[in-house]
């Protein structure tokens, strides 16, 4: 199984997914969406082009790189965030206005505003190219596999009715637990 699939991630209007090639018609054939998907924007072109850039120099995948952009990019929003705080708080504890900011905190607040319009350019960027489709087909893939695999082995293991609920139902807690953790 390849790490993403080989078609366009995006859906139809019925509902279904689409049966074209992933990027057909654009310069990043076998990444993310299709030319009827919005895939030939200039802006789509432009992320796929720096994403297969950043995959080749740090020998990932394209989608991880542009996910790794849309990570700094909110992460550098972040830090400008952090710098305005403490210096803010700095200012009230000196006995300054918490409404009305020193004047040394302009220039900050200035780069926050710019690090979260690229943040959100970025982030657009990435879920227009398809990235976000890709990667949950991607994680519906791997799921179905994990379900088959399990069924499998249970079944090679000719369980009685309610052996093989107690092992599903364990499986379940684990995986959920495996989840929780993964997201703290």
């Amino acid at each position: 199984m390849t790490a993403y699939p080989a078609r366009c991630p995006a859906r139809n209007l019925n509902g279904r997914m689409c049966d074209k090639p992933a990027g057909q018609g654009t310069s990043h054939r076998g990444y993310g969406t299709c030319i009827w998907h919005r895939g030939g924007h200039r802006h789509v072109e432009e992320a796929w082009a720096m994403a297969q850039e950043i995959a080749a120099e740090r020998d990932i995948t394209p989608h991880e790189a542009l996910l790794g952009l849309v990570r700094t990019a909110s992460a550098r929003a972040a830090w400008t965030d952090l710098i305005i705080s403490q210096q803010l708080r700095e200012h009230v504890a000196d006995g300054g206005d918490p409404l009305k900011p020193p004047q040394e905190l302009v220039p900050w607040l200035r780069q926050s505003r710019e690090e979260r319009k690229l943040a959100a350019t970025t982030a657009k960027q990435a879920v227009d190219a398809g990235v976000m489709a890709a990667l949950e087909r991607r994680l519906d893939l791997e799921g179905e596999l994990v379900a088959s695999v399990l069924g499998g082995v249970l079944d090679a293991l000719n369980l009685d009715h309610e052996q093989r609920v107690t092992a599903l139902s364990t499986a379940q807690q684990l995986l959920l637990e495996a989840g929780s953790q993964a997201a703290a």
